[in-house]
């Protein structure tokens, strides 16, 4: 019974996330679709034919990305993701897992030393 309910929870919370993000994502493309929109219909108007946008384009761009990086602080929650749904426990009929061996302990191979001359970066190796 109480898998059921978890399981219930979590599919309906699932649910709830997805349509959060669709809702947000719906509202972002109506907001840029009507601005594009309303740029170009403004764009034709002889008055305004002869205004430069690029900076209060640049400036609503700017405010958005400070709305998006500060969401948390703004609306007192995360981005919706489906990251934080409860994982279904493990079953406790099973046994525990054993911990892999630990690898030994093996000491460092000293290599011969390599003789360095001082007025280059480069080295010559000796052979044996």
């Amino acid at each position: 019974m109480a898998d059921q309910l978890m399981i219930y929870w979590a599919q309906s919370l699932a649910q709830e996330m997805f349509w959060d993000a669709m809702k947000l994502w719906l509202v972002c493309f109506l907001i840029l679709f009507f601005g594009a929109e309303a740029a170009q219909w403004l764009g034709h108007l002889p008055w305004v034919s002869s205004v430069e946008l690029s900076l209060p384009l640049t400036i609503a761009g700017g405010i958005g990305l400070a709305i998006a990086s500060n969401y948390v602080a703004l609306f007192g929650r995360n981005w919706p993701t489906f990251s934080s749904l409860p994982t279904k426990s493990a079953d406790p009929s099973w046994p525990s897992p054993t911990a892999p061996p630990t690898p030994a302990v093996v000491a460092p191979i000293k290599s011969a030393k390599a003789s360095r001359k001082a007025d280059t970066i480069s080295f010559e190796i000796k052979k044996p």
